[in-house]
């Protein structure tokens, strides 16, 4: 009869194999160690005595107290006195009464995973088990000899236990720690080992000393393990305020960079760029709603296909916005958010940071930072961005604010001029009929006659007509004209002689005299339609003081030190107190519906002549008396401090 080698089935080869790894783990080796010490030492019981008893008890009470207040080297090791109460207990009584009572003690005061707990209980049965073992091999003398032994044995105690405990860390590692920790606990503790085993056969009355000072030790290394771990601890905090400090200053100083620039376009890319290499990112982008459409106008290590084009797909921008609060998107939904690029593709990037912009009224846009890697925010974090982000949302808005302040500000000041040369249309009007209709009549004359004198008449009187029409819209076009911050060097002189050309017949039929007291000055660089249209704000204001009863307006011309001082006087009824503090006030007049007279005002002549003074570095001033006249008082410098 013929036999067959049959093979195990694959399943049943890996069981095999699953079950000889974990024979080899260290949990099973301690479970291997205790079960046998403890089934020896049960086979060898006999009837205890009272004695035997008491000191079983007092060792599992020991146990329990070395359990409850151990030494926690680096939050994962603790480090006891059981190896020296087990040698001292193993000492006291037989070796299978000690060992039972370390199995129990360890049972009731473990607070440790099952795993460890075992591994702790079959390193102590093998110290019980050295201890009794010892004792049966070294002779009672000399002394030396068991002392050093014990020594070595609790030594080798905490050696077995970094061995087995492997779970958290390496052997090698968790012994490291605690030499570092505590470079004295195990010295001593083997110190301890060694006096118990002087002082018992010698002096049994000494154990209680010796347990005393064992807790001592314990109650030191406590305290000097807890120093230890509040020092870390600071030192932790103190690197991460260090860090957080760092940043904050880091994000201080964009808030106030972005606060100094009035330039959207430069702020947002302030922003993108520095946000992006604070927090390391890859790259990024800013998307703003700008004409009820979300387009990106800022970028970091980004070109696009087409910036001036709205994304593509708001939905999600718009989510985030009305959410108001920071949002990571990881995976395939970073697609959704992407802006179109020409390149890069955007799937490298594994997670996505979306900042929203948001003021009291309302949401701005979004702030985007994308990272190749997978970032997260802690509540700090958060708690900074959101407070930064807000920051950055106010610079904006205030940015575009002043833009929009500038943009009303320039169609006021032309809308200002445009009322102002509506003023005197009439007046300009008629005078040019007067120089056409001179002009045609010389024309005809010229025509007309044979005589060279006579033609060659016509044609002065032509010319000069001529001239005069030029100088008139010369003044005009000076005066009317669109253009912002326009400087020029100018003479004053030719600015009041054009400006008051436009004036001249519309107040002599006012039977107001125009008189001029113009010296000699140096040239300013200067915007010379902004002067005109002061200029001529200023006589507007005189011939409105004076009326329909006939007056003076003086207008003078001087340099005092490295002043141009340019006044208009007017023998009017001056400027009521009521008033004057807030004469340069937006709205503030004494005409129309909005004053007492019933001359037309909008109240923005002055508002408007004393922004442009200031705004070219100039003042300007008033002096007034009722019934007698107002003096309207102009400085310019003569060197301006941007072109010093």
């Amino acid at each position: 009869m013929s036999s067959e080698h049959v093979a195990p089935a694959p399943n049943q080869t890996i069981q095999i194999s699953a079950l000889i790894r974990r024979l080899y783990q260290p949990t099973a080796i301690a479970s291997a160690i205790t079960l046998t010490l403890t089934s020896i030492a049960i086979a060898m019981f006999q009837q205890w005595s009272l004695s035997t008893l008491a000191i079983g008890v007092g060792l599992a009470i020991l146990l329990l107290l070395c359990d409850r207040f151990p030494v926690r080297v680096q939050d994962r090791w603790r480090l006891t006195p059981a190896p020296v109460v087990l040698v001292a207990g193993a000492m006291m009584t037989a070796w299978s009464p000690a060992l039972i009572a370390t199995l129990v003690g360890s049972l009731l005061s473990t607070r440790r995973p099952w795993q460890r707990t075992v591994r702790i209980i079959a390193i102590r049965t093998l110290i019980v088990s050295g201890v009794a073992l010892m004792a049966w091999v070294v002779p009672a003398t000399p002394p030396l000899v068991p002392s050093l032994a014990l020594a070595l044995l609790v030594g080798a105690g905490y050696l077995l236990e970094a061995l087995f405990d492997t779970a958290e860390m390496h052997w090698s590692t968790r012994l490291r720690h605690s030499i570092v920790a505590l470079p004295w606990y195990v010295p001593v503790m083997a110190l301890h080992g060694a006096l118990f085993g002087a002082f018992w056969p010698a002096a049994p009355e000494a154990l209680p000393f010796t347990l005393a000072l064992l807790g001592c030790v314990q109650f030191l290394a406590r305290n000097q393990a807890r120093q230890g771990h509040i020092n870390a601890e600071l030192t932790d905090l103190r690197e991460q305020l260090s860090t957080r400090t760092e940043r904050l200053e880091r994000l201080q100083a964009l808030a106030t960079a972005m606060l100094a620039t009035l330039d959207d376009r430069r702020q947002l890319q302030l922003l993108c760029e520095r946000l992006a290499a604070l927090l390391d990112a890859e790259a990024g982008w800013v998307a703003l709603d700008d004409n009820d459409a979300l387009r990106v106008l800022a970028v970091h290590r980004l070109t696009l296909e087409r910036p001036d084009l709205p994304l593509t797909d708001q939905q999600w921008y718009r989510e985030i916005m009305q959410r108001g609060q920071i949002t990571m998107i990881a995976g395939e939904h970073i697609l959704r958010l992407a802006p179109p690029i020409t390149s890069d593709d955007p799937m490298r990037w594994s997670t996505l940071l979306a900042l929203p912009l948001r003021t009291d009224h309302g949401a701005l846009g979004v702030i985007c930072l994308a990272f190749d890697h997978l970032r997260g925010l802690n509540s700090d974090d958060q708690r900074i961005l959101t407070s930064f982000t807000r920051q950055a949302a106010v610079a904006i808005e205030n940015t575009r604010l002043f833009t929009e302040l500038r943009q009303k500000q320039a169609e006021l000041i032309q809308s200002s001029k445009l009322a102002a040369v509506g003023t005197f249309a009439a007046g300009i009007g008629h005078e040019f009929n007067n120089l056409l209709g001179g002009m045609l009549g010389y024309a005809e004359l010229g025509r007309s006659t044979g005589d060279i004198a006579e033609k060659d008449h016509a044609l002065d009187v032509i010319r000069q007509a001529c001239q005069r029409g030029r100088v008139i819209t010369s003044g005009l076009l000076t005066f009317a004209r669109r253009s912002e911050h326009r400087r020029e060097v100018h003479h004053l002189a030719d600015i009041i002689a054009e400006t008051l050309t436009l004036v001249e017949v519309d107040l002599r039929k006012l039977n107001i005299t125009l008189a001029r007291h113009i010296e000699p000055t140096p040239s300013i660089l200067c915007d010379g339609g902004q002067i005109a249209q002061v200029l001529l704000n200023l006589v507007t204001n005189a011939r409105d003081a004076i009326g329909q009863n006939g007056g003076t307006i003086t207008v003078s011309l001087r340099q005092c030190d490295e002043w141009v001082e340019l006044s208009v006087l007017d023998t009017g009824g001056g400027i009521p107190e009521h008033v004057r503090d807030r004469i340069f006030e937006p709205f503030v007049t004494t005409k129309g519906a909005l004053g007492a007279s019933s001359t037309p005002g909008t109240g923005l002549g002055l508002s408007v002549s004393y922004g442009i003074i200031k705004d070219h570095g100039g003042d300007i001033q008033f002096e007034t008396e009722t019934g007698v006249g107002t003096n309207m008082i102009v400085r310019l410098p003569i060197h301006p401090p941007s072109s010093q």
